[in-house]
């Protein structure tokens, strides 16, 4: 009687022939590091690992893979969020990868002053129009999240960070 095989076993025995090239192998090595990075990026971000740690992994990685310094740099600049608290990323930029924060830090304060500004002249025009309806106190406080103008200020304001972030890179 024939013998049954498992998918497993036909992948197998058509792939055994098979051996990787070194680009396969350098891009397969990349894609593990990368993952390593962004987990030890999670687990930081988490509290579950800290920055000591953080730095002895990538002092072993730097050992065998020195593209892993670049791919925690990434890592770290995509999540810098400018209405988030950065500061465990700009900590681990400084103390792990050696970077100077500060300019991210200064695209961070002028993101959050020049939304505050356009916020409060948003907050003044919508009291002006409540006011020209009727609607006035000192309690009444206008909801800005319902307002287009707002959000589009705000998309434009978030797309502009984000440029301005990849040209300090």
């Amino acid at each position: 009687m024939a013998e049954i095989k498992s998918t497993l076993d036909l992948i197998m025995e058509k792939t055994k022939n098979l051996t990787l090239t070194e680009e396969e192998k350098k891009a397969i090595h990349t894609k593990e590091v990368k993952s390593r990075v962004r987990g030890w990026f999670q687990r930081y971000g988490d509290g579950s690992l800290t920055i000591r740690d953080l730095k002895e992994y990538m002092e072993k990685e730097r050992a065998t893979f020195p593209e892993a310094e670049p791919l925690l740099r990434e890592e770290c600049l995509a999540h810098v969020d400018p209405e988030a608290d950065n500061q465990k990323i700009f900590q681990m930029m400084d103390e792990v990868l050696g970077i100077d924060y500060a300019p991210f830090q200064l695209l961070v304060d002028d993101f959050n002053n020049e939304t505050l500004r356009h916020r409060t002249e948003e907050a003044r025009n919508a009291l002006d129009i409540l006011h020209v309806q009727g609607i006035s106190g000192t309690s009444v406080t206008p909801n800005l999240n319902l307002s287009p103008a707002w959000k589009a200020f705000l998309d434009n304001a978030r797309g502009q960070f984000q440029s301005k972030l990849y040209l300090v890179r």
